[in-house]
């Protein structure tokens, strides 16, 4: 049909939707097998092209090597033997099954050159996904969500400035992003950067006792912060990371740049900033020698017992910790300064 120029009839369009849902091998072949192995750390998994009754030989068989030969024992919970046509296996984090229900298309793959080839699918590829309600659970643990997924604000981390607020958000959505690039739900990854979208924008607005909406009205659609450099420095910008695309790309994970990929910052050392570069926030004196008056669990005060002394400026501003001099901190806890309000700082620390 082809040669004769009827390509564009209903006969081959209905002859070719056909042929894609015939292999190009034989499938059920009782004498061909395929094993393929992967580890990772401890964890490992075993896909084979066989039998249920092949499948279970292969187990005891692993049973018995980790037993004589490693001195260590297999675990029956854990290790599953799954249909991957009928069910679900779970390895690394990700979800792994066969096929869309055998759904005939036309898919972009990548070649052995790494050259972009179409090819047929009979609607049995591998599929691999991300685990959402997992990973819901994962971030209602860390306390930025509901179970249900619903966004609240952290409010461990409201004491922090700014930027190492944005910093800590934009790490764990970069993260997430950077691990499951490959899926094939990508796209449902949004409602994660929603959620964390969303408690960001809660947290800070826990930290400056603002509306959600002031929020946004002050830092932005993206949530950005400037800070701004000593002079003949540039300012620098921090915005929490957002993804606009969202189209599926398989081959995500095969990447070799990732200069745009930050470092992950930890929670222990965002705590510990150091603003002892800074000038004493109640005279405003340039010390030599500033030191950190602080104090603890500030924030735990309930509304039956409010803070007194100097503690009712660190509550105001809401922070544990300011830069002072060595004067103004001996004034601080010999009480000389239980009366002063946040419009005699000489500024308040951010």
């Amino acid at each position: 049909m082809a040669k004769q120029g009827r390509t564009k009839t209903r006969e081959f369009r209905e002859l070719t939707a056909r042929l894609r849902t015939l292999p190009s091998v034989v499938v059920d072949d009782p004498h061909f097998i395929r094993l393929k192995y992967l580890r990772y750390a401890d964890d490992w998994i075993i896909g084979l092209c066989g039998s249920q009754k092949l499948a279970e030989e292969i187990k005891q068989e692993i049973k018995h090597f980790l037993k004589e030969a490693l001195k260590l024992t297999l675990s029956e919970e854990k290790t599953r033997i799954t249909n991957a046509k009928a069910e679900e296996a779970f390895f690394l984090g990700t979800i792994l099954k066969i096929g869309n229900g055998g759904k005939a298309k036309v898919t972009l793959s990548t070649s052995r050159s790494g050259k972009k080839v179409k090819r047929r699918s009979t609607g049995w590829e591998t599929i691999m996904e991300a685990p959402l309600p997992k990973l819901i659970k994962r971030l209602s643990e860390r306390g930025v969500c509901t179970a249900e997924g619903f966004p609240i604000a952290k409010a461990g981390w409201a004491y922090l400035d700014t930027d190492q607020i944005i910093h800590l958000y934009s790490s764990i959505n970069r993260g997430i992003q950077n691990y499951y690039g490959f899926v094939d739900n990508w796209s449902k990854l949004s409602r994660i950067q929603y959620i964390l979208r969303y408690s960001l924008a809660k947290t800070l607005a826990m930290k400056y006792k603002i509306s959600l909406s002031k929020v946004f009205k002050r830092f932005g659609k993206n949530l950005t912060i400037v800070i701004k450099r000593k002079e003949g420095k540039e300012d620098k910008e921090v915005s929490f990371y957002s993804n606009h695309d969202w189209s599926k790309d398989r081959d995500a994970f095969q990447g070799s740049s990732v200069s745009n990929v930050e470092r992950v910052r930890m929670t222990i050392q965002m705590r510990t900033r150091s603003k002892l570069g800074l000038p004493c926030c109640i005279c405003g004196e340039s010390a030599e020698q500033i030191v950190m008056h602080h104090v603890r669990h500030i924030r735990k005060l309930s509304h039956r017992r409010e803070p007194t002394g100097f503690n009712r400026i660190l509550r105001a501003i809401n922070r544990k910790q300011i830069p002072v001099c060595g004067s103004c901190h001996g004034k601080i806890h010999r009480g000389e300064y239980d009366e002063v309000k946040l419009t005699d700082l000489a500024y308040i620390p951010s």
